[in-house]
């Protein structure tokens, strides 16, 4: 989901926003540029490793061009992975849950197999017996099923009708075998 990407380019920085600290100045126009791309959602510079001495300045070019070695931090879900988060929005369709800095997408039909009614006066999503209502602010754990962030887009799909996904408060904690194996072994000594 998070890491780390290791990059080199040439990065294009204007004359009047180079400062006395040119990996500075670098480093905010990296960040500037490079929201959204292929390699997930540009979270920042977290170094910057090797600086070209000067900068190249190209005809009717309005930058100093630098040759730069950084290292950069990426969010990229990636599919059936786990992840919890929560719910920032519901709407008619499905709730919108927050995992990283995005929000992605878990369709009604996704979230189990009872039916659930939508109440657009209270803002959420409900179980006809009211054992699960979905509101803002709710954890919940689901599973990506699928992704695309691009440019112009982020799409992400989560799934949560597995066992051991949804609201997390619902989720039930199994016994742990240890405690059945020691009953069991207590019943045979008394016997």
């Amino acid at each position: 989901m998070f890491y780390i990407l290791d990059i080199q380019e040439k990065v294009g920085v204007e004359a009047q926003n180079l400062k006395g600290d040119t990996a500075e100045s670098i480093k905010e126009k990296l960040e500037e540029a490079h929201l959204k791309e292929e390699n997930g959602v540009f979270l920042g510079v977290t170094e910057i490793k090797k600086l070209g001495e000067t900068g190249v300045i190209l005809p009717e070019k309005p930058y100093i061009y630098f040759d730069v070695e950084y290292s950069a931090l990426f969010f990229q879900p990636v599919a059936n992975e786990m992840v919890d988060g929560y719910v920032t929005e519901v709407a008619e369709f499905g709730p919108f849950i927050r995992i990283g800095p995005v929000d992605a997408l878990v369709h009604i039909s996704q979230i189990t197999q009872e039916k659930l009614i939508y109440n657009p006066e209270q803002d959420v999503l409900a179980s006809k017996d009211s054992t699960m209502v979905i509101k803002d602010g709710e954890l919940v754990r689901a599973i990506v099923a699928n992704s695309a962030i691009s440019d112009e887009r982020t799409r992400i799909n989560l799934t949560m009708k597995q066992e051991g996904l949804g609201l997390t408060k619902l989720l039930k904690k199994k016994p742990a075998a240890k405690n059945t194996e020691k009953k069991t072994e207590n019943k045979k000594e008394k016997k």
